[in-house]
């Protein structure tokens, strides 16, 4: 364990004990101010026009040049729908109001300390512009989709669910529990039918 130190008053930390039993957060040896490692919030937006769903080339490090939904961390002060509908309008150029975007998915990823949100919306139309943070964007079928490219293929699972959806026409509110070896996926509401317009 590397060691660590408080903020506020510079001394060592140590894992906090609650009932005797050590918690996964920190609390500090002088001060007693307890510190805690959040897991990061990640939303995204899965927007299909027809049977294609929206992809980004990623401009930054990491995974520069591979391909992924439109999504990043939530800033302070943003509902989930109005990070979701930033990050897709900064990355693919698809305006989008937070109040089009319909929950999709949650989800934890344990082993990159994620917590993660995704809404589905559908466009009538495929243009894009790429952002700063795009090398490029675009509508793909799942048989177009560039597969050997994509940056997280820990969460293909995920994509996969989403163009199965798309080919039914039934979408549900899924949540997924990813550890270093386990995928568990459940709905957690029934199916609806159709696609939000946007």
């Amino acid at each position: 364990m590397k060691t660590r130190y408080c903020p506020e008053c510079g001394a060592t930390l140590k894992r906090h004990v609650v009932g005797g039993e050590v918690r996964n957060h920190w609390q500090c040896t002088r001060c007693g101010r307890l510190h805690h490692d959040f897991p990061m919030v990640v939303v995204t937006c899965f927007v299909a026009c027809g049977q294609r769903l929206l992809w980004v080339q990623r401009a930054l490090p990491p995974k520069r040049g591979h391909w992924a939904i439109p999504g990043g961390f939530l800033e302070q002060g943003e509902t989930l729908a109005e990070g979701a509908a930033r990050e897709l309008r900064e990355e693919s150029g698809v305006a989008l109001p937070a109040s089009q975007l319909q929950l999709y998915m949650t989800g934890t990823i344990t082993f990159i300390n994620q917590v993660y949100v995704a809404f589905r919306a559908a466009v009538d139309t495929e243009f894009v512009l790429p952002g700063v943070e795009s090398l490029d964007c675009g509508f793909f079928s799942r048989e177009e989709c560039p597969w050997d490219r994509v940056a997280y293929p820990e969460v293909n699972d995920v994509i996969v669910r989403a163009y199965d959806d798309l080919a039914s026409g039934e979408f549900e509110v899924w949540h997924t529990e990813m550890t270093e070896h386990t995928y568990l996926s459940r709905r957690v509401s029934p199916g609806q039918p159709g696609e939000p317009r946007g």
